[in-house]
């Protein structure tokens, strides 16, 4: 008998130990960034990046975004570090919606600004370069845009 309930706890330990595993290799399968971009962006961008027409404009095939010009980039940055307010012109058409301070200090760090931006940046068929902490703190010390 002793041994029948070795048997059952060491099977017990070993599906315990399994679906922890798989667990942890499901969370991991989510690419850096996507957690953030959902929990700060996507109310407003959506969470395909397709933005909301007159009002929040697209993350998806935003050349705002994808930008690969250092001026540009440091344009983008400002405006999530430090919010818009202002309308924005993307494919013709007029968006109005207020952006908020995403990277404002003390609302998520630079690491998880820098993953979020990043995500932005390869999300959606978006193919562009990641941005470094060189240029995010660049455009933290610059200012408002």
């Amino acid at each position: 008998m002793p041994g029948k309930r070795l048997a059952s706890a060491t099977a017990g330990y070993i599906l315990s130990v399994a679906a922890l595993w798989l667990n942890a290799t499901a969370v991991q399968s989510s690419p850096p960034g996507e957690a953030l971009y959902l929990d700060h962006c996507a109310a407003c961008h959506q969470p395909d990046g397709k933005g909301v027409r007159g009002f929040f404009p697209p993350l998806a095939g935003n050349p705002r975004v994808t930008a690969d010009d250092p001026a540009k980039v440091q344009d983008y940055l400002r405006r999530i570090i430090f919010g818009y307010h202002g309308g924005l012109i993307v494919d013709n058409q007029v968006y109005s919606g207020r952006m908020p301070p995403i990277g404002y200090v003390g609302r998520i760090n630079d690491s998880e600004l820098l993953d979020l931006i990043n995500y932005q940046r390869t999300a959606w068929g978006n193919d562009a370069r990641p941005v470094t902490f060189a240029e995010l703190a660049e455009a933290r010390s610059a200012g408002r845009p």
